[in-house]
């Protein structure tokens, strides 16, 4: 049975992969990191019962095999450290990064297994890896991205939508990444090699990206949109049942489906 622990467990995400994993054979999510303050016994009583909700990092991490995170940026940083410390394999959905989180997961990396995708979802994990093949193949074609979510999600654009653009810019070998947020007010005349990103923000989209690419006489269009945050869940499970075991490194999602 591989113990799971889930550091953001009173989030959305966080209770989402908690439910989830009840369906999951040989998974038992056996732990919960609160924030600090956080009395664990007000938690307990709208978790299901068995979980051991606590606020220190080392106990929750003494309790299990592989640590998920979907919480806050700074709250990944602190425990990918201490999961390094202990030993202890890091899956983290959490979006929002900036270079010193981002540099916390590589030094974790250094020392444990560590898996950090925007989305955990199969079907963005497939179009990201087809969207470079067909930036190279239609080399000259536009493109566009357009990523819809919900009301209240706070970054912008969305992670997947940067991996997308990442993935874009590297297949077509640009040295200076163009990339244009929106088009206007004023003047929105395309510029050769742009890439433009644009951000929906409406509604309880759980969330959807499209990529455009356009020539002057056709045009292909490829979309994903996840139904339900129960998609992330599940992949975040995969991603931990195949990251214990690996050696130290930083992997990508699509390496532990498709490597």
């Amino acid at each position: 049975m591989l113990r799971i622990g889930i550091v953001g467990i009173t989030g959305r995400m966080g209770r989402t992969v908690l439910e989830v994993a009840r369906e999951v054979p040989g998974i038992e999510v056996v732990a919960g990191l609160l924030r600090a303050g956080r009395d664990p016994a007000d938690v307990a009583a709208s978790l299901p019962g068995g979980l051991a909700l606590t606020p220190d990092l080392p106990a929750f991490l003494r309790s299990i095999d592989v640590a998920i995170d979907f919480s806050h940026p700074d709250l990944t940083a602190v425990a990918a450290r201490a999961a390094a410390q202990a030993g202890v394999p890091f899956v983290s959905g959490t979006t929002g990064l900036t270079e010193p989180h981002r540099r916390a997961l590589e030094e974790a990396a250094e020392r444990i297994p560590v898996v950090h995708a925007a989305n955990f979802s199969l079907g963005a994990a497939v179009l990201l890896r087809l969207v470079p093949e067909l930036a190279r193949t239609l080399a000259d074609w536009d493109i566009e991205l357009i990523e819809r979510h919900h009301r209240a999600k706070r970054d912008a654009p969305s992670g997947t939508a940067n991996a997308l653009a990442q993935a874009i810019l590297a297949a077509r070998e640009t040295v200076v990444p163009r990339i244009v947020h929106g088009r206007g007010p004023g003047e929105a005349l395309r510029r050769t090699g742009e890439l433009g990103i644009h951000a929906v923000r409406a509604g309880g989209e759980v969330g959807r990206h499209t990529v455009l690419l356009a020539a002057e006489d056709e045009a292909l269009e490829l979309t994903h949109w996840a139904q339900s945050r129960r998609a992330y869940a599940r992949g975040a499970l995969e991603a931990a049942r195949r990251l214990r075991g690996r050696p130290p490194g930083s992997y990508s999602f699509g390496e532990l489906l498709f490597g």
